[in-house]
């Protein structure tokens, strides 16, 4: 990881003392793309819609436990005086829907960690567009991502994360509508 950070920064050193004396004005600025995620309308909202999501499969998953709590109940509480076909037969469903209700678990933190990176890649893209209009509105010449890393010290004056964040809900709002 230092060996990226020092080669983007070799890079860019070479980018500043190679440009010839008479060419245009360099202009650097950085956003913050993880804060503009965080922060901006779209990525609140996707919060707000995978977690309803996952509390819709939280509550599903609640209700099969309960049913196995009360079949390990019964198991535990009638096993003694059942036949050995009805108790071998309860410990089999037991077992089974124990092993469907893990299956259930491991599918459903699946499907909502690939659903959340899939939601954040798009706004992330989305994000990507609109550091890219502002660049070429305001003649930036680079524009580094913040949030990665590579960026340790940078004054606030060149942080475009706000203006992303401003241009990028009133883009969304307009889509909604």
């Amino acid at each position: 990881m230092r060996t990226i950070k020092a080669a983007g920064l070799l890079f860019l050193a070479l980018l500043i003392f190679a440009a010839p004396a008479g060419a245009a004005e360099l202009k650097i600025a950085y956003a913050n793309l993880q804060k503009a995620l965080n922060e901006s309308e779209a990525g609140l909202k996707a919060k707000d819609t995978l977690k309803d999501e996952a509390k819709k499969l939280e509550d599903e998953l609640n209700v099969k436990q309960e049913e196995i709590k009360k079949l390990k109940a019964e198991i535990d509480k009638k096993g003694s005086v059942w036949n050995k076909e009805t108790k071998d037969a309860r410990e089999a469903d037991f077992k089974n829907k124990t092993q469907e209700f893990q299956k259930k678990y491991m599918e459903y933190g699946e499907q909502l960690n690939k659903k959340k990176q899939e939601t954040e890649s798009d706004i992330i893209d989305e994000l990507r567009a609109v550091v890219e209009e502002i660049a070429q509105k305001k003649g930036y010449t680079y524009v580094f991502e913040r949030s990665v890393g590579g960026l340790l010290v940078a004054p606030a004056s060149d942080d475009l994360t706000d203006e992303v964040i401003k241009v990028y809900n009133k883009e969304f709002r307009a889509r909604k509508h």
